[in-house]
């Protein structure tokens, strides 16, 4: 087993690691580990074999599919934020959500400062792996009929 070391991180990556696992049993180093790309043969004596980073779950919701890497981005107040597909679930700075107006609501507040909700598919756009341009997860939505 390779020697042990304590990290302080912050609280949004205390989250986004979590986002990130796959089961109760795997140990935030066996996430990092994954994440990272450490294995058997990167010279670092880490034990286990490498895994691919990219092979996550992707998330899939009323017909839309968006696979493991997707970047989202929206607009509001003013501002654009940014979100991550990882492992099935949309991954923020501002924490964790399950769902497009999940992910909104984290961003959202009202003047005041209080936290309100928002219909995220009216505010999301994707851009998925591979691809250069972003497209409103809406009209992902409606292509689902397609």
């Amino acid at each position: 087993m390779p020697e042990r070391l304590t990290i302080e991180i912050g609280l949004p990556v205390h989250k986004a690691i979590e986002a990130q696992r796959r089961s109760f049993e795997e140990t935030h180093d066996d996430i990092l580990m994954r994440l990272l790309d450490i294995g058997a043969n990167d010279g670092l004596g880490v034990e286990g074999p490498a895994v691919d980073a990219a092979a996550g779950r992707p998330w899939v919701w009323k017909g839309v599919r968006l696979p493991h890497g997707t970047q989202l981005r929206m607009s509001y107040n003013g501002a654009e934020h940014h979100a991550e597909i990882r492992d099935g679930v949309w991954v923020l700075e501002e924490g964790v959500a399950r769902s497009p107006s999940g992910a909104a609501s984290l961003i959202a507040r009202t003047r005041r400062g209080r936290k309100t909700h928002l219909d995220g598919w009216r505010y999301w756009q994707a851009r998925l792996p591979g691809e250069a341009l972003w497209t409103p997860i809406a009209a992902l939505q409606a292509r689902r009929g397609e």
